[in-house]
């Protein structure tokens, strides 16, 4: 069971893992190891807007030193479409049950995340959110300035830290700066959820994984250990995992 203290926040105020802001030239410069996802997550951006900007297709191959936009010939961040009506449908949480810890193995089933090819009329995740680690959430999200774009979870050391959701691991690596060791899961179009600090990533990018998979060993940031920071982006945009989490 997780729960949440507030009396602590000071002890993790050195958290620094937020959303970047958009260089005056608009333009990224693609460093070894970065994928199309980890640069939107950086800059708080949805993927198939930077995709369609850029103009690259699925499966958004990108290579070191290319210059990605962020901004369009208007100068506001890339925006290609409105997003739809669905995007911002709350997730409804069925069960709030733990799931048992299982060796991460790639599977194709029934709930595979969605190709971004085909238009997604449900963005709703196919199955139910689980809480990544049990815990203490020791830090709440804030979406103003530079605060906490998610949660700290404070758990035992080794803990294993587990996919909330079925999805694809699109990142794995260390090159966004402020999150450590960090693991990005694309559920769907819409979905992102990313797990940070970690002391060794136990996935690959392109894995598929389920609700429950070992994603990662639990880490830390300084004297911050063992914790993990978890958050959840909408449309790119980072939203309060605890809205979508079981309660």
């Amino acid at each position: 069971m997780l729960h949440y203290s507030a009396k602590n926040n000071r002890t993790y105020a050195s958290n620094n893992a937020s959303v970047s802001s958009i260089p005056s030239s608009g333009i990224h410069r693609v460093q070894s190891g970065e994928t199309l996802f980890s640069i939107a997550f950086r800059y708080g951006l949805d993927y198939r807007d930077l995709a369609k900007a850029n103009r690259i297709d699925a499966p958004y191959t990108i290579y070191p030193k290319q210059k990605i936009r962020l901004v369009n010939s208007g100068g506001s961040v890339a925006s290609v479409s409105p997003k739809s009506s669905s995007s911002s449908t709350p997730l409804i949480v069925q069960s709030a049950k733990s799931t048992p810890v299982k060796t991460v193995t790639p599977t194709t089933t029934k709930t595979a995340v969605t190709s971004p090819k085909s238009d997604t009329k449900d963005s709703k995740i196919t199955s139910d959110w689980f809480w990544p680690v049990d815990g203490q959430v020791t830090r709440g999200f804030s979406n103003s300035g530079v605060s906490s774009k998610g949660i700290d979870i404070k758990a035992a050391e080794g803990a294993l830290i587990t996919a909330a959701a079925d999805g694809t691991v699109v990142y794995a690596g260390s090159g966004l700066i402020g999150y450590g060791n960090l693991v990005i899961v694309k559920h769907n179009d819409v979905y992102l959820s990313a797990y940070a600090y970690n002391e060794r990533i136990l996935v690959k990018e392109k894995q598929n994984v389920r609700a429950g998979d070992s994603l990662a060993v639990i880490g830390g940031k300084g004297e911050d250990r063992p914790l993990l920071h978890f958050e959840v982006r909408r449309d790119g945009q980072p939203i309060d995992p605890l809205d979508v989490l079981p309660k």
